[in-house]
């Protein structure tokens, strides 16, 4: 056994028996996992069904909010243990009625976790030990599908740190959002030629500032600068994908999840993003109906695995699409064909059409495709009305007038060629207090504005 080897494996024994002193069987859930991804299609829906119908019975019967008049009606019109018989459990409700959903009698050991609150108010959520071994498992199982075990050296871009304890028991290395500045991304890139990390993982936006970085100051050595790459919490565009891929060598696994139920989806060897469906089931809805498989609507989530605030069809506020066609790789579950953004990130074209901003993304990677590596360094479109826009740009190496007027261009072929779009440098771009970076938005109303 090699050192390195050595060393993982003194870590994930040493964070699972830590797991376990917490309530969390981490190892056995993992354990079942695999078993359960082993099955046949047919016998992985009976389960699926199973789990469903577990958590229904267990929902309608423990917590007050099923309960209430607008379920005991919905449930009149039709049967508690269909699914769709049940409401859509909207993102204000949860934030306004967060008491009524919690099981009685409260399950011990309650603790909350919140949404990063990037689209509104935060969503907390109730959860317990069991639960939350539930979510990391499904976690680090999408991460052994590449061959990353527990305890491998990773390094993450967050908003802030954990303590030093927690990060050494888990080997890891923490570098903050709020300091992406050129010299900690060197420190940085020293740190992956010296401690050979199997994988970095945070939001997109800051781990495509490191890959810049290293493609202009690191481009003689040795690619992969680390293997693996982990995205969560930020829409992944085509363009970072092969910035990532491009500037550290790394391969890229896109996941999808949220605070509110965990980890959902996560992308396999083959490419495809599965849908983690023994811990939650998807539907896809348009004006509250299904729609067809492979057609765009409303991402509505139940968890099957939190029995302390069950969320039964949550409209998580994304949009996204599920594929008809199963994936190559020969795992049971479904497969989401996209996820296109928010809800709430709908634009208006100059005719008052509406556009989700998620198509800006084309707009940039033309622009990043016929500039200079790293020109463009963060970018923010802003609609102010139907006809008046303005680019925020913080420029990189090499950024030139032609390379807005190409993105403003862009917008005005997308949006409407009457469109005023007025191009800006600006010294920094913040990030969210969630540590998250917006490309696009509706600009909030300036001072005297009427609307």
């Amino acid at each position: 056994m090699s050192g390195r080897t050595a060393q993982e494996q003194f870590h994930r024994v040493l964070y699972l028996a830590v797991q376990r002193l917490r309530g969390r069987p981490l190892g056995a859930y993992i354990r079942q996992l695999q078993k359960w991804e082993r099955l046949e299609p047919k016998a992985f829906q009976r389960l699926r069904d199973q789990r469903l119908a577990q958590t229904l019975d267990y929902a309608r019967t423990r917590i007050p909010l099923y309960r209430s008049a607008a379920w005991r009606e919905a449930f009149h019109r039709g049967a508690a243990g269909d699914l769709r018989s049940w409401p859509v459990l909207e993102r204000e409700t949860v934030q306004s009625a967060g008491a009524e959903l919690l099981a009685q009698p409260i399950p011990r050991r309650l603790y909350y976790r919140s949404s990063s609150g990037s689209s509104g108010q935060p969503v907390r959520v109730g959860a317990d030990p069991d639960g939350a071994a539930w979510a990391w498992a499904n976690d680090y199982r999408g991460l052994l599908w590449h061959g990353i075990g527990i305890g491998a050296r990773s390094l993450v871009f967050r908003r802030q740190r954990e303590s030093a304890f927690s990060e050494w028991i888990r080997n890891l290395t923490t570098v903050t959002t709020g300091d992406l500045s050129p010299s900690r991304l060197t420190d940085v890139v020293r740190f992956l030629r010296s401690r050979r990390p199997t994988y970095i993982w945070g939001y997109p936006s800051a781990v495509v500032e490191l890959a810049r970085h290293a493609r202009l100051q690191a481009s003689t050595y040795p690619r992969p600068l680390v293997p693996y790459v982990k995205v969560l919490g930020e829409m992944l565009y085509p363009v970072q994908r092969q910035e990532i891929e491009d500037g550290l060598g790394a391969r890229v696994i896109e996941t999808y999840g949220c605070q509110e139920t965990g980890t959902v989806g996560y992308e396999c060897p083959a490419g495809s993003l599965h849908i983690f469906a023994e811990h939650v089931e998807v539907e896809i809805l348009r004006d509250g109906e299904p729609v067809e498989p492979g057609e765009t609507g409303d991402i509505i989530l139940t968890c099957t695995t939190n029995r302390v605030m069950p969320l039964i069809r949550y409209r998580v506020g994304d949009l996204g699409r599920v594929s008809p066609d199963p994936c190559s790789c020969g795992r049971p579950h479904p497969v989401l064909g996209g996820i296109e953004g928010r809800t709430g990130d709908v634009l208006l074209t100059a005719a008052g059409d509406r556009v989700h901003g998620g198509i800006l993304s084309t707009v940039l990677k033309t622009a990043s495709a016929k500039s200079s590596p790293a020109a463009i360094g963060r970018v923010l479109f802003e609609q102010h009305d139907l006809r008046t826009w303005t680019i925020l740009v913080q420029p990189g190496p090499g950024y030139d007038d032609r390379i807005g007027e190409m993105m403003a261009d862009g917008v005005r072929a997308i949006f409407g060629q009457k469109c005023r779009v007025a191009v800006k440098r600006v010294a920094r771009i913040p990030r969210e207090p969630s540590g998250k970076l917006r490309y696009y938005r509706a600009a909030p109303p300036g001072p005297g504005s009427s609307s």
